[in-house]
């Protein structure tokens, strides 16, 4: 096939960026000509893999999408490609789209979260971005323009068709991956001595991992609380994400936290963060499906996140993690950190993460992605 690929990034160091970058260069490996247009792109060019850079404004910083979602349909021929593939409503219409989460869903569910006259409320609502990026899934969704919509969960479809009224057989499921050449136990067990000793981790200290590139919606104020509740000092917070270093430490000031938190901005090798650390703790919000869960599973690091759809689908408490009922309940979280500060128990659920997670590696989901692709090409 000859495909083009579609999203704002092409990278490892983001969520929806490591996707494309995963289907890039899987589809590549099967021999498929593939030109990925993203304003971002990191990864080997070859004599099938090709990057069209696509143009994005920076001022305003929300119309960053929707000037990407214009300069790409300018740049992409449909005509020239058996199959068009897209990742997000920023992208051109008319593909066969992998919906990683509905931005309707995500307002709706902040609606019930925050009382409505709080500030975090009257913010969401004066945000800019919201009404462009709802105007976009109006767009790809409502009016019909799409051949094939991919959803990661059962959770994701259900909110197309509620919100946007989508035939339900319009929807494939398939799930997120990870690559288990790149994050598996062995890998971790090789490392961690040496990534404990350069970040300044002793043996006795317990460290959290969290991964997320938004401070309050994965729920990092959630931790900043609980450790707080914990009152132990030989509780560290790794942070890894797009959030600034500063940002990261402003929040933990406000919590007397500073000296408690490792603020290591993006990474690439998130790997080597799973070997330093003990527990991935990520109370969020919201989440279509977390790629950074499978990942932190697939590693063999126990993981505790929060009871909202996509977020808990691959965890099974008390086997490979565990779920809190609140994203927002600090003395929640506490209570089970707490609890997993024994080691036996951390072991436990450790030895059995990687196992929990094996039908969501990469080469067993991108086959049936290909298969997609390949059912609705261009006849």
């Amino acid at each position: 096939m000859n495909i083009a690929l579609s999203f704002s990034g092409c990278h490892r160091r983001g969520g929806v960026e490591r996707i494309v970058y995963e289907c890039a260069q899987f589809l590549a490996g099967r021999q498929h000509q593939v030109d990925v247009f993203c304003n971002e792109f990191e990864g080997p060019e070859s004599s099938n893999l090709h990057f069209k850079p696509v143009e994005m404004t920076r001022h305003p910083w929300f119309w960053r999408g929707h000037s990407y979602y214009k300069n790409c349909s300018r740049a992409i021929v449909q005509s020239k490609y058996d199959v068009m593939n897209t990742h997000g409503c920023i992208c051109p219409t008319g593909g066969v789209q992998w919906v990683q989460s509905v931005h309707a869903a995500w307002l709706e569910r902040g609606r019930k979260i925050y009382p409505p006259l709080s500030l975090r409320a009257w913010k969401r609502r004066l945000n800019p971005l919201h009404p462009v990026l709802l105007k976009l899934e109006e767009l790809h969704f409502r009016n019909r323009n799409y051949r094939k919509l991919i959803a990661t969960t059962p959770e994701v479809r259900s909110d197309l068709i509620r919100l946007y009224d989508v035939p339900e057989n319009d929807v494939e499921i398939i799930p997120n991956g990870f690559s288990p050449t790149e994050f598996n136990p062995e890998n971790a067990a090789l490392k961690r001595n040496s990534m404990r000793q350069l970040l300044g981790l002793n043996q006795d200290q317990l460290a959290l991992l969290f991964v997320g590139n938004e401070l309050e919606r994965k729920g990092f104020r959630t931790i900043l609380g609980a450790v707080k509740i914990l009152n132990d000092v030989n509780i560290k917070i790794v942070a890894v994400g797009r959030p600034s270093v500063e940002s990261v430490m402003n929040m933990a000031a406000e919590f007397g936290l500073q000296d408690q938190v490792l603020a290591k901005g993006l990474a690439v090798n998130v790997a080597d963060y799973h070997a330093a650390c003990d527990l991935m703790v990520l109370p969020t919000q919201y989440e279509a499906f977390c790629l950074a869960i499978l990942e932190s599973l697939g590693s063999g690091l126990p993981v505790i996140t929060s009871d909202v759809a996509g977020a808990r689908d691959a965890i099974v408490p008390g086997v490979n993690g565990q779920i809190v009922r609140d994203p927002n309940d600090a003395d929640e979280l506490a209570e089970v950190i707490g609890q997993l500060r024994d080691k036996q128990k951390r072991k436990a659920l450790a030895d059995a993460s990687a196992s929990s997670v094996s039908e969501y590696q990469w080469p067993k989901v991108l086959l049936r992605y290909e298969a997609v692709l390949m059912e609705h090409c261009r006849k």
